[in-house]
């Protein structure tokens, strides 16, 4: 079979309705390599075809890129690995690489699209996915969810107190390390999977009270940080994985509808007292007389109500705060299905926040929705195999749930936002926004979401309890009685 070697004694344990869907897959998973490489191919050849020599940098990265691609589908072939979800983790990757190289031509933002940044975080997520069974070992261990929730107080403390706004967004998300700059809010998301996989780890068994109190702790820690620092946007991505993974991995239960129903009627109220606020302050704040309270609280309901208010109608203030959403409803309008980059050079941040603004602006509507089913096959791949390996592993279910999720959630919460369905979000999409943090964190996500759907999804499962999880057990032989006189 095309890039597979046909194993010995392959199909000895495997029943014959298995192993004929095994048999699909695996052609199914040769296709996926193949349109991948044709996939990083086509977009080399519009990149040139669009910016000629300039389109140089990605040219060059292309090659490394269409090896890996051949080299790494082999192996996760060989390995009866998820080829759908490895063939979105490609083109978005190969999709995000080419629209950095076009925005350096069109936009001349302040950093430039580095290939030796890609290859970094892919070496970086490599060591994270060959050291993540030492991570598992510490997951087991019950004092794991207190480490964490120190380890997010630890974060928020260090944000609030040294963190920094280099793009003037009046968020402190970032450090200053020398030259370069860490948005360590990134972080949070691998703690908060960290957390949650330990939470419900097989080896500690929690009562329904317990798991509430402990996830409740964590969820009001990083809501009091994200308060602090002013930084909502990637609060919003964990409050949507908190509601997601107390529904699904939380026995039925009185105790958990309840939790779930106020929590979501709680959210609810305070966006509402939110804008109470907003109205009852916004006198004091323009005669200045904000007291030490207020002063804290106004930055953020006057950032809720401007972000709310703009996504109701952008003329609000269309110079100012609405000026970067409605440069983007613009671009949308003129791209075209297969782009159109006239006002390309007037869109704001393209490199990051409205990453998605500028992939349909420079290669059209097709490669936006073509974003879009990538990032839908990677949650319901994500979801599926989360399912099979909860039948072995509850830990190893909730990790692979929280990373597929978090690719997904913070995608749509920028798509949406970009696009001005819902209130802009201010952060990077994965993959195909720029940031060396948040690229390297994706890239971890994607190789340990890919090696743990090895072996058709049973995760970490040796070759030889695979044997005897599929052998059938053989009846008894009962020795027949000796009938000689």
């Amino acid at each position: 079979m095309l890039f597979r070697k046909q194993k010995e004694n392959e199909t000895e344990y495997e029943p014959a309705e298995e192993a004929e869907e095994i048999t699909v897959s695996r052609e199914h998973g040769s296709s996926c390599i193949v349109i991948s490489i044709v996939m990083e191919l086509l977009l080399g050849l519009l990149t040139f075809i669009k910016i000629s020599v300039d389109s140089i940098p990605f040219l060059t990265a292309l090659v490394p890129l269409l090896l890996i691609t051949a080299l790494l589908g082999t192996y996760l072939y060989n390995h009866d690995a998820d080829m759908k979800m490895f063939m979105s983790f490609s083109v978005l990757t190969a999709l995000g690489m080419a629209l950095q190289v076009l925005i350096d031509h069109v936009y001349h933002p302040l950093t430039t699209f580095s290939p030796l940044k890609t290859g970094i975080a892919l070496a970086v997520a490599v060591v994270f996915v060959l050291l993540y069974k030492l991570f598992r070992m510490i997951l087991n261990r019950s004092f794991t969810v207190y480490l964490m929730i120190a380890a997010s107080i630890g974060l928020y403390v260090c944000l609030y107190l040294y963190g920094i706004d280099p793009n003037g967004y009046g968020t402190n998300a970032w450090i200053q390390v020398g030259s370069y700059t860490l948005q360590l809010t990134d972080f949070s998301k691998v703690i908060a999977i960290m957390f949650y996989s330990a939470l419900f780890s097989s080896k500690t068994s929690r009562k329904d009270g317990e798991i509430l109190l402990l996830s409740n702790i964590f969820f009001l820690v990083n809501l009091a940080g994200a308060v602090l620092i002013h930084e909502l946007g990637s609060f919003f991505v964990l409050y949507f994985l908190h509601l997601s993974i107390l529904f699904i991995f939380m026995g039925k239960g009185k105790a958990k509808t309840i939790y779930l129903t106020l929590l979501v009627a709680g959210t609810a109220a305070a966006f509402a007292g939110a804008f109470g606020l907003y109205h009852l302050l916004a006198p004091q704040a323009e005669a200045g007389t904000l007291n030490s309270i207020t002063a804290v609280l106004w930055p953020i309901v006057n950032k809720i109500h401007t972000r709310f208010s703009l996504t109701a109608n952008l003329n609000n203030d269309p110079y100012g705060a609405g000026y970067q959403l409605l440069q983007g409803k613009k671009a949308l309008w003129m791209a075209g299905l297969f782009g159109n980059t006239v006002n390309f050079s007037a869109l704001p941040v393209p490199e990051s926040d409205m990453a998605f603004i500028s992939l349909v602006s420079s290669f059209g509507f097709v490669f936006g929705f073509l974003a879009v089913i990538l990032f839908l096959i990677i949650m319901i791949s994500g979801a599926e195999l989360s399912r099979r390996l909860a039948e072995n592993d509850l830990q190893d279910s909730v990790v692979s749930f929280g990373a597929a999720s978090l690719l997904f959630l913070q995608a749509m919460l920028v798509i949406l936002g970009s696009c001005n369905v819902i209130p802009f979000a201010g952060l990077p999409i994965p993959f195909l926004s720029r940031g060396g943090t948040y690229q390297m964190i994706a890239f971890c996500f994607a190789g340990l979401l890919l090696r743990m759907s090895e072996n058709n999804g049973t995760g970490y499962l040796k070759e030889g309890d695979l044997l005897e999880q599929h052998e059938p057990e053989q009846p008894e032989v009962v020795p027949e009685p000796d009938q000689t006189v």
